[in-house]
């Protein structure tokens, strides 16, 4: 077995320029945690209002995958670009409450609502936090359920530390 020998530090040598006593820092370096506090984490909201009321909006429903949609001139729109078909990259096109590909394939696509509360009926968001925050900041009505009161206790909602953190440092 041949063995390989690890090269040590002092095998290099150090040209005199590298060390000459401008070059280095007489003062140790502390790490910046331990100086001065972590710079600020950028505050954010959870749910950014997206529709308008002056313009035409709908809700759809891709294999589970919720959006609310913009309609220009008869085409949808999600987050700004336009939606097109995950199969051959086509036009889609609205029937009735059916969303299908006006390109070569002709696949169904999805379903589709004008009404905005369809967001939260087919679980656009899923906890009860984002649930009541979103029907808050958009204007839609919340499900019946999300109106009951929760029988129990929950322990703890990630959302809430968040929304507390951003409280603790808006304080500053």
């Amino acid at each position: 077995m041949r063995r390989i020998e690890q090269t040590k530090l002092s095998d290099f040598k150090e040209s005199e320029e590298e060390t000459s006593p401008s070059s280095l820092s007489t003062e140790k370096t502390v790490p910046l945690s331990m100086t001065e506090p972590p710079p600020p984490r950028p505050k954010g909201k959870m749910w950014y209002k997206t529709t308008d009321s002056e313009e035409k909006w709908g809700v759809c429903n891709f294999d589970g995958t919720i959006l609310l949609v913009q309609i220009i001139s008869d085409r949808l729109y999600a987050h700004g670009e336009e939606a097109v078909c995950k199969w051959c990259g086509g036009v889609l096109e609205v029937r009735e409450d059916k969303v299908f590909c006006n390109g070569a394939c002709k696949r169904y696509q999805g379903e589709f609502s004008s009404n905005l509360n369809a967001f939260l009926w087919w679980e656009g968001a899923k906890s009860y936090t984002l649930r009541k925050l979103v029907a808050e900041v958009e204007g839609l009505e919340l499900e019946s359920r999300d109106l009951e009161p929760i029988s129990y206790a929950p322990n703890w909602s990630i959302l809430y530390e968040y929304a507390d953190d951003m409280e603790s440092d808006d304080s500053l």
